[in-house]
């Protein structure tokens, strides 16, 4: 009976302290407890926890300065290896099985680092070029007279290529090579008849078509890094409290996703307490991040009045579907986890394209902002 006494009590306070404070709860499903201080004929003091909706605080978008991205260069030598892989996407294959491995061939190979007890993979299943070009020095001589199904030992060394820095911050490595298998390699002739087969009217303009491929990738880089450049500006410029449900059950959301990769799985299973527990951290670490960014991002919508439409949600999760591996998509039957997931992004993508834009403007336009 005392505590269904208690319980009453907190029940008509927390009702009449609501009319007053009109504090909101983060959903319908947050816990209210409540912790009785003291209770007498006159009246009783309760202390009430419960979750609430986070409240960011308002960013200024001028605060944000970008630093410089390197674009990845798109010059004729990256036009050529684009070409080249293109070419030997069509390339006929032909075992070498009655000589050993010479210039020009190809290899198949899986590489590991025997140094510790336990050999740690580095290439499972990988096609090397035997020529100076395509192969570290190291390992051309390693294979050098070799043939398919040999296991060799050696050490890995800094190529001749490398910078100075490079060679410095190297660490040979005691490594076992497995040939698999030695090729030769007969390719097609780079001609308008192998352009229309990759959907150009000739090579001329596939080249176009490479060269504006390779920029619109190069341009997307430099969008990407910038992007995140802002995601750091918000979360450090802009600290606030979050509710402990969300961010744990945006972490919960991330480890059943890797727990879907067996490989992951297995590696969880017999990892060590101390291993998992770093996993966690890492996991609880990018959850935070995560919610944060969304509550900020929507402040930035929110605060500069960005239009949202529906046809932008449903485009960005009909592409996480095909991401998924859905070709064919009904945008009823999206799941609406889906269309969380795309909401958020968009929310994202708006308010850190809003920042980008607006640090670019005068600083006298500040001003007129806040205004």
């Amino acid at each position: 009976m005392e505590k269904q006494l208690h319980k009453s009590l907190a029940d008509i306070a927390y009702s009449e302290a609501q009319k007053l404070a009109q504090v909101a709860l983060l959903n319908n499903n947050s816990q209210i407890t409540f912790d009785l201080k003291s209770k007498s004929e006159e009246g009783a003091e309760l202390v009430f926890n419960f979750e609430t909706d986070p409240v960011p605080p308002s960013v200024n978008p001028f605060l944000f300065t970008s630093k410089s991205v390197n674009r990845p260069e798109v010059g004729e030598k990256q036009i050529e290896e684009a070409i080249r892989q293109m070419v030997f996407f069509f390339a006929e294959w032909k075992p070498v099985e009655d000589r050993p491995i010479q210039d020009g061939d190809y290899i198949m190979i899986d590489l590991d680092t025997i140094e510790d007890d336990v050999p740690q993979k580095v290439f499972h299943h990988i096609r090397f070029e035997v020529s100076k070009a395509r192969m570290a020095s190291w390992m051309k001589e390693l294979v050098k007279g070799a043939k398919s199904g040999d296991v060799l030992e050696g050490m890995s060394e800094a190529d001749d290529t490398a910078s100075e820095e490079e060679k410095r911050e190297f660490k040979p490595k005691k490594v076992r090579l497995s040939i698999l298998k030695v090729e030769e390699a007969s390719l097609p002739a780079l001609d308008d008849e192998f352009a229309k087969k990759v959907g150009a009217e000739d090579v001329e303009k596939m080249r176009e078509s490479i060269t504006k491929m390779l920029g619109d990738r190069a341009d997307q880089k430099v969008n990407e890094e910038t992007r995140e450049q802002v995601n750091e500006f918000l979360t450090e410029q802009y600290p606030f409290d979050l509710p402990s449900s969300l961010v744990e059950a945006e972490k919960k959301h991330r480890k059943d996703q890797l727990l879907q990769d067996p490989k992951f799985k297995a590696d969880w299973e017999k990892s060590s307490a101390e291993e998992q527990a770093n996993v966690e951290e890492k996991l609880f670490n990018e959850s935070a991040q995560a919610v944060r960014l969304f509550f900020l991002s929507r402040t930035v919508v929110h605060q500069a009045q960005i239009p949202i439409t529906h046809k932008e949600i449903q485009d960005e999760a009909v592409m996480a579907m095909h991401s998924f591996g859905r070709r064919n998509v009904e945008v009823d039957k999206i799941p609406r986890e889906i269309y969380a997931l795309a909401l958020s992004k968009v929310i994202l993508a708006k308010a850190q394209d809003y920042i980008i834009d607006q640090s670019k403007l005068k600083p006298s336009a500040e001003s007129n902002l806040l205004a």
